[in-house]
């Protein structure tokens, strides 16, 4: 009998913890997020000027183009389609060019990727602050926004973009080229998923050193080889910026990096963990 009690305590106690749980649950789904953040943080958190990119200092290194006309064009595409347009920055630091385009282009789902959380930028609601500080738009506007989605996660090293293959119309990103050890087998994930015909805007490709038949290629006459094995890809005006397409499926840059991917990243020797690589051009 008395087994039986304490059975049927335990019985019941599991119980009340599940319901408890279950209705602490709701109350915090039931809760707005972006009215859970102090909408006054902005005032206070110290930006890294450094990861403060402006749309308009993007555009000026990837002339002749504009990302907002060539996200325009593929929106009014895609809107004849009846499809989604969906962009991607990675390494967007602190989501200042992403929400100054979510501002010119409300309809249009914008992504971000960043290798870690910081102390300004540690989820999705912080592209709220961001826009407070930099006075892209009032609280009212901010509030009412569908916010870009992110996630945070080091893409260097062969680590896959977490995203289905072809789902994005442009994804670019500024700045970030340089602390990418393995550039092309990004650029390779990127081409992944990337939708038939989407489109790739990167500046300050540097870092990189290309060999075919054991002489080291200037950039430009590097692209142009890469060209010839079916990747359709330009240096801009800014001779560290690059665009390509993908102009078919399962299609990779034809590179071979000098060094092998480890198998375990975490303490790497500085030569295995500097940005510099050097590749092999297949033929």
């Amino acid at each position: 009998m008395l087994q039986l009690t304490m059975n049927l305590r335990t019985i019941l106690m599991t119980f009340s913890l599940v319901i408890i749980g279950f209705c602490i649950t709701l109350y915090f789904q039931s809760e707005s997020t972006i009215d859970s953040i102090n909408l006054e943080q902005y005032k206070i958190l110290p930006y890294n000027e450094s990861r403060s990119h402006t749309l308009s200092e993007l555009n000026a290194k990837i002339t002749p183009y504009h990302l907002e006309d060539l996200i325009s064009e593929i929106y009014e595409k895609n809107k004849l389609a009846g499809e989604k347009t969906r962009v991607m920055e990675i390494g967007f630091g602190n989501g200042r060019v992403l929400m100054e385009l979510k501002k010119l282009f409300p309809e249009v789902e914008f992504y971000g990727i960043n290798k870690e959380k910081t102390h300004t930028f540690y989820r999705r609601e912080s592209f709220i602050l961001t826009a407070l500080k930099f006075n892209l738009m009032n609280k009212d506007e901010a509030h009412d926004m569908i916010l870009p989605y992110v996630v945070f996660e080091d893409l260097d090293y062969g680590k896959k973009i977490p995203y289905a293959e072809n789902k994005f119309d442009l994804i670019y990103s500024q700045g970030t080229v340089p602390f990418i050890r393995y550039t092309f087998e990004l650029f390779t994930d990127i081409l992944r998923v990337l939708k038939l015909d989407g489109i790739s805007v990167h500046t300050d490709v540097t870092g990189v050193n290309i060999f075919s038949k054991g002489v080291m290629l200037s950039f430009k006459e590097a692209m142009r080889e890469i060209r010839r094995q079916g990747i359709e890809i330009y240096v801009l005006d800014n001779p560290q910026s690059i665009r390509f397409k993908k102009s078919s499926f399962n299609v990779g840059f034809p590179l071979t990096p000098h060094q092998a991917i480890p198998e375990k990243i975490e303490n790497l020797s500085q030569e295995q963990s500097r940005p510099e690589m050097s590749y092999n051009l297949n033929f």
